[in-house]
């Protein structure tokens, strides 16, 4: 059986840019469990589905087949053969994506997929329920939170590069409400999963995260096994 590692966390906690490092440190692959959310909101994007078209929504799920390459130590994500590594944090996929992720049919289809691969080789695996629902009964947890101003700077500095015309308060009013939307919703609500370790990187750069998290695994379970 593979070891899986969970980091769960809000929004722009870093969860995702400290698992890939984290799992290029350890040999793992890494996997955003977020992506497929937004691999998925793309494509009814794209195929112009509704909302509330819960059948057609599923289906697209369904057949999400990404391929997660890295390039120049870059993870790129393909779909439907082509790199949208670039446009999935884009302001109409952003929108979309909490109410998608809220459905349960949504959810129960991707948490199949996620387990599937995390059960293929060793693999840190980042989100919001991964270390709650996905993998509960992973040996080593962690939880990666800041304090919204802090994860708001992080997200405006790299939206603002796309769009100029984009304020922090704007960030950060959606910052906050997409942590309420995320904590309050019926369906695998984010929480601090059990056991998880929390680490909260208001104050920490990524190097010091990085060497935070290496310290626990090497004295966890998984690398005494």
């Amino acid at each position: 059986m593979a070891n899986i590692i969970t980091i769960d966390g809000p929004s722009a906690s870093g969860k995702s840019t400290i698992g890939l490092l984290f799992a290029q440190k350890i040999g793992y692959q890494f996997i955003d469990s977020g992506i497929f959310y937004r691999l998925g909101s793309l494509l009814v994007l794209k195929y112009k589905v509704p909302l509330n078209d819960i059948i057609s929504i599923s289906k697209i799920f369904k057949k999400l087949n990404p391929k997660f390459n890295l390039i120049n130590g870059r993870q790129a994500i393909l779909i439907e053969d082509e790199n949208v590594t670039s446009i999935l944090h884009s302001e109409k996929v952003n929108k979309i994506t909490p109410i998608l992720a809220a459905y349960k049919q949504v959810r129960d289809i991707l948490k199949i997929k996620q387990q599937k691969i995390g059960s293929i080789s060793n693999t840190i695996m980042a989100g919001r329920d991964i270390g709650s629902e996905i993998f509960p009964e992973s040996k080593l947890k962690f939880y990666i939170t800041a304090s919204p101003e802090v994860r708001a700077k992080r997200r405006f500095k790299s939206m603002s590069k796309e769009n100029s015309k984009l304020t922090y308060e704007q960030v950060l009013e959606e910052t906050k409400k997409r942590d309420y939307q995320d904590s309050t919703r019926l369906i695998s609500p984010l929480r601090i999963p059990d056991k998880a370790i929390i680490i909260d990187t208001t104050k920490m750069n990524i190097e010091k995260t990085l060497k935070k998290l290496e310290d626990y695994y090497i004295n966890s379970p998984i690398f005494n096994a």
